[in-house]
């Protein structure tokens, strides 16, 4: 079987596992950078150019050659390629090639707050959210959220960059006004931390399993739990609870293979975001589970079906 990674970072550790998996299960695997592809739709052929299948009608090159035989799609889409490569995705789509994780849905789950909508939507929990068009009545709005401190998160972002903490309503104010007028959008949520202390779990789903767990603390200092921001992770066992929860947040997002993070609150797990691209070097390292295995033996299923 034939199958395509679209990937920037031929070194990113996650991108590099599933190239050696599936090698490993017999597989001919390639990297692809998704600028690589240039996508064609009723192109007529034209009378000077030479007679090959490469500039007939709709389909895609990459680095000129025409894109031939692929079983089926892992996207690897960071923030840089997001944009050119959803529409690389949509494409793969559209010429009837499997994808693990449909252009849309990866579109959907990158935007923090339209994808708490679904998810509020489909009847699971979300921490409190509120999004501004501009700072006016931002005292009011808040206050139907909780107590200060309050996180601002932008609508798209990874690794947690560009989220602030702030705790007066000064500097509150100040940042969602200075945010508005960049053209800017946040999402408002409260602080939840048990004595100001980060500590998530991330889930990684993959066809609607649970395949591995940690739990993520952020470093002292630090209010962000993410593992780029000096978090450290351990494995641990999830509650039924929580698997439900990640799986269901899972569907209704309509993705195949997703990092679900949650945060335990006094009133039970809530889900705090699903990344469509998660990577997994620090949970195959703390579980010791062959991700890379799991998501590929996937892939091989959805092209096969």
């Amino acid at each position: 079987m034939k199958i395509a990674i679209i990937s920037r970072s031929t070194q990113n550790h996650s991108t590099r596992s599933l190239h050696e998996a599936a090698k490993n299960a017999g597989h001919t695997a390639h990297i692809l950078d998704a600028f690589g592809f240039y996508l064609r739709i009723g192109c007529a052929r034209l009378q000077s150019a030479p007679t090959t299948e490469s500039n007939i009608g709709d389909g895609m090159t990459y680095e000129g050659a025409p894109v031939e035989d692929i079983d089926v799609v892992i996207p690897r889409i960071s923030s840089a390629t997001a944009a050119y490569g959803q529409e690389v995705i949509a494409h793969f789509e559209w010429l009837g090639i499997p994808v693990m994780n449909r252009a849309q849905a990866i579109a959907t789950a990158r935007h923090k707050f339209r994808s708490l909508r679904i998810l509020a939507q489909h009847g699971l929990p979300v921490p409190p959210s509120l999004t501004v068009g501009s700072a006016a009545f931002l005292e009011e709005a808040v206050a139907e959220l909780g107590d200060y401190p309050f996180i601002l998160k932008p609508f798209y972002g990874t690794h947690g960059s560009g989220v602030m903490l702030l705790d007066t309503p000064t500097s509150l104010t100040s940042a969602v006004d200075a945010l508005c007028g960049l053209h800017q959008d946040y999402v408002i949520q409260p602080f939840i931390g048990e004595n100001a202390t980060a500590i998530d779990i991330r889930i990684l789903i993959v066809g609607g399993e649970v395949i591995a767990a940690m739990q993520r603390r952020a470093p002292i200092g630090e209010f962000r739990a993410n593992i780029h921001r000096g978090a450290s992770g351990e494995a641990v066992s999830l509650s039924n609870d929580e698997k439900s929860l990640a799986i269901e947040a899972t569907a209704a997002l309509e993705l195949d293979i997703a990092g679900v993070d949650l945060l335990q609150t006094a009133d039970g797990p809530v889900i705090l975001e699903v990344n469509p691209s998660p990577g997994f070097e620090e949970l195959e390292t703390v579980t010791g589970i062959n991700i890379a295995e799991a998501i590929i033996k996937f892939a091989v299923e959805i092209a096969g079906s």
